[in-house]
């Protein structure tokens, strides 16, 4: 099948160009049809220059009209109610293009003491606490249909009422966005449970962790690969590419691009590989959510059909 195409910039590197409008990079990857742009990923490992990923993404969406815009948050750092507004926040702005990728830890901003770096008390989140956070943030998302506005649906407003590692009411003071929610991204680590990776919608591994991330992963949750291309995109070969391809468990290649790189990599590297066959690459359709580009539906889970009203008639 042809592959999906993320971006990852580096944190460090934005923060150098904010001056100068990240130096047009939002308008490149949007006129080259990139699905999608990360940002925020170095948080997890302590980048020292880093700005907010959903400011930087609400930048990136007034900046183009079809890329979508994958924005980085750790429950570590942030509650999930703060993550689900923000997220949804930036999927309004964006007209349905905002993705969560969902970090065990943000070391670019510490509360408190330093020794605990943040609200929670704890440096990192193991896969359990992340995968409750993505189920309490998503059913947060759901709490607020948007048809109560728009008058199309006679639905109520519910109470989230989650309970678990992070424990929250609701509901959220954003409406569900026009995708209905964000996308959420998983990076893969060795030994997550599979059971775990199920809560999102994408989950990333690199080259090496192909075979164990997709070990007992259910088909409806897709697989990006990570690849470092560096200055020389030396790691955007044909050859990884085609094989890659040719797998139907590997959606989407999520590329870490060099700003340096950037220009060469959308003006010959990647047409010539959508010419191949071998990435898709977003359609001129302004319209086209994040989600309908990379073919996931929204999942069922959490109903909250039978979740308490928020008002109830008299």
């Amino acid at each position: 099948m042809t592959l999906v195409v993320g971006v990852e910039i580096s944190d460090s590197q934005l923060a150098r160009t904010v001056g100068t409008g990240f130096d047009h990079v939002p308008e490149l990857l949007d006129a080259a049809g990139i699905g999608y742009v990360a940002l925020g990923a170095d948080r997890a490992t302590g980048t020292a220059e880093s700005l907010s990923p959903a400011i930087v993404g609400t930048l990136f969406a007034r900046h183009s009209h079809r890329l979508g815009i994958v924005a980085a948050a750790s429950p570590q750092r942030d509650h999930p109610y703060n993550i689900a507004r923000r997220l949804a926040s930036l999927d309004h702005i964006a007209h349905g293009r905002a993705g969560w990728l969902a970090l065990r830890e943000d070391r670019a901003t510490t509360l408190g003491q330093a020794e605990r770096g943040s609200w929670n008390r704890q440096r990192s989140l193991g896969a359990v606490q992340l995968a409750d956070a993505v189920t309490a943030t998503r059913a947060l998302w759901r709490t607020w249909p948007i048809e109560t506005l728009t008058g199309t649906a006679d639905l109520p407003v519910r109470y989230a009422d989650h309970t678990g590692v992070y424990p929250t009411t609701g509901p959220l003071n954003v409406p569900t966005t026009p995708q209905g929610e964000p996308v959420v991204w998983w990076r893969y680590e060795r030994g997550d449970d599979p059971a775990l990776l199920a809560v999102a919608d994408v989950v990333t591994a690199t080259l090496d962790e192909i075979a164990a991330a997709r070990a007992g992963l259910p088909e409806s949750v897709h697989l990006h690969v990570r690849l470092d291309a560096g200055p020389a995109l030396a790691d955007v070969d044909r050859a990884t590419l085609t094989e890659l391809a040719a797998r139907p468990d590997i959606h989407g290649v999520l590329i870490r691009l060099d700003l340096s790189a950037a220009a060469d990599f959308v003006e010959r590297t990647l047409p010539a590989l959508a010419d191949a066959g071998l990435v898709r690459l977003r359609e001129s359709d302004a319209t086209a959510t994040l989600r309908a580009h990379l073919g996931i539906a929204r999942r069922a889970e959490p109903d909250l059909n039978r979740h308490r009203p928020v008002f109830v008639a008299s």
